[in-house]
């Protein structure tokens, strides 16, 4: 008896047909379709607008398969099928009908029409959900908003992408500015460091030839080390430079003489990790 009740219901048969909502993300409107033949039992039932798509064919898949209606019934546009949004079922004349419905976004090409329908339109979600007229079914209504659902959810997971996109960005570019920072931290430090090594050159180059080996030299020579040994640990070096050398501006500063050579050194130039820190001192000629 259950048996019975069931293959009455279902007409004998299961078909399966599959829908495409086809969005414009441009315009962000929907396309629907006029059915032709207004008298029918699909138009009495599921109403005049619909959706493009159709039945599907034996040994054929459901990729296939709406790729091929929608080719069919829009004619040769660019589009891509994005996913299953939601599902249609009635019984029908020809038997029991199962329609999974397609969310596909329309890239571009001009909609050309099969005989089986009359008209299309481009409709906001907000015109077809209101539906003020009556003219759209429940079953497209509902169509329309899993499709906003979606497209809200993919905008939104979209979003948070792009914000975790930009965290990690950020957390690159903070990793960078600490270490730009702890290269660069200690250069004020190190400019006061310079006058008192300064002093340490000035100190032992007027040292008599005959104190030259004396304890307290020696002891001013140590310490002077000990400073250059520090600073060079923490990334201070010194610029190379000599006498004949050509002047060139990123390194040196003329503070005496005319020329394009470097004559004479009168003070030394440092770097801090690559940058200069203070350049040579030099007299041209």
């Amino acid at each position: 008896m259950a048996d019975q009740k069931k293959e009455k219901k279902y007409g004998h048969y299961v078909r399966v047909s599959q829908k495409a909502v086809v969005y414009d993300p441009i315009q962000d409107k929907f396309l629907i379709v006029k059915v032709r033949d207004e008298y029918d039992w699909y138009y009495k039932n599921l109403g005049l607008w619909e959706l493009i798509g159709g039945s599907l064919k034996e040994d054929e898949s459901l990729a296939e398969s709406i790729r091929r209606e929608i080719k069919e019934e829009a004619g040769d546009i660019e589009f891509e099928v994005i996913d299953i949004i939601n599902t249609n079922e009635y019984d029908a004349p020809s038997g029991y009908k199962i329609v999974p419905i397609y969310l596909v976004k329309y890239k571009e090409g001009k909609i050309k029409l099969c005989e089986e329908h009359s008209e299309f339109k481009w409709l906001s979600a907000s015109d077809i959900i209101d539906n003020k007229k009556k003219e759209y079914k429940d079953w497209l209504v509902k169509s329309i908003k899993k499709a906003v659902e979606y497209i809200e959810m993919q905008k939104a997971l979209d979003s948070w992408k792009r914000c975790q996109a930009d965290f990690e960005n950020f957390k690159k570019d903070q990793v960078k500015e600490r270490e730009k920072f702890a290269k660069f931290a200690k250069m004020d430090i190190v400019e006061q460091i310079l006058p008192a090594l300064d002093n340490f050159e000035a100190s032992l180059a007027h040292v008599p030839e005959a104190e030259a080996k004396s304890a307290w030299v020696e002891g001013i020579t140590h310490i002077k080390r000990q400073i250059e040994d520090i600073l060079k640990n923490n990334g201070v070096e010194e610029i190379s430079v000599k006498a004949g050398d050509k002047f060139n501006p990123e390194i040196h500063e003329a503070v005496a003489g005319e020329g394009e050579g470097v004559k004479k050194i009168l003070q030394k130039g440092y770097r801090l990790n690559g940058r200069v820190l203070r350049a040579v001192r030099v007299e041209v000629g």
